[in-house]
C-alpha cells in the first residue's frame, strides 16, 4: 500500500511562469475564495502530464489559462522551485512547482481551456512587491527577490528554492 492509496493525498509536478510586463507588474490569476476567508491569486501553471517536460507543461497551462501563447524558447529557466501543500476538496495536495520566467508586453488574459474552477479565475497584474504575498508563500520575500533579480537580468545559475507554499483550504 503506498500512502496515495491509503489517503487520496495527490503528489504532482507542476511547471508555471513568472510573467512580468514593461510596467514591472506580474500577473497573477485566482481571486477565489478560499474556505479560510484568503483570496488566493497564483502564477499561470500548472500540472505536468505523463511524457511532457517542463517547457512544455509551462507553454500550454499559461495558454490555457491566459490565452497567451509562449514560445517555450523564449522561456528563461527554470529559474526556481517550491513546494506547495493544500488541501482541494479535503484530500493533501503536494506539488513541486517549477518556475519559468518570460518578460513581455502587457496583455489581456483571458482563459481559454483547463480545468473547471479555472473558468472562474480573475486576473491582476500585481507590482514585483506583492508575489507571493496572497498564494500562501511561507517565505514570499524570496519570491520579490527572485523577481527584481529576474528584472534586471540576473538570471540565476541554477533554479532558486522558494521554499514552500500552504494554500488554505478551496470550497471544490
Amino acid at each position: 500500500m503506498s500512502i496515495e492509496s491509503e489517503t487520496g493525498a495527490v503528489f504532482r509536478t507542476a511547471a508555471r511562469i513568472l510573467i512580468l510586463d514593461q510596467y514591472d507588474a506580474v500577473l497573477h490569476e485566482g481571486g477565489d475564495q478560499c474556505l479560510d476567508g484568503v483570496t488566493r491569486w497564483i502564477t499561470p501553471g500548472g500540472g505536468v502530464e505523463d511524457g511532457e517536460d517542463l517547457h512544455a507543461a509551462a507553454v500550454r497551462e499559461t495558454a490555457e489559462e491566459t490565452g497567451y501563447a509562449v514560445d517555450p524558447a523564449a522561456l528563461v529557466g527554470p529559474v526556481a522551485f517550491g513546494v506547495l501543500t493544500a488541501f482541494p476538496k479535503g484530500r493533501l495536495l503536494v506539488q513541486k512547482n517549477w518556475y519559468f520566467f518570460h518578460r513581455t508586453e502587457r496583455f489581456t488574459p483571458r482563459i481559454t481551456g483547463g480545468d473547471a474552477y479555472e473558468q472562474h479565475f480573475e486576473f491582476a497584474w500585481l507590482p514585483i512587491e506583492q508575489c507571493g504575498a496572497a498564494d500562501g508563500t511561507l517565505l514570499p520575500d524570496r519570491t520579490v527577490q527572485l523577481v527584481k533579480r529576474l528584472r534586471d537580468g540576473d538570471i540565476p545559475a541554477e533554479p532558486v528554492d522558494l521554499g514552500g507554499t500552504y494554500n488554505p483550504r478551496w470550497s471544490d
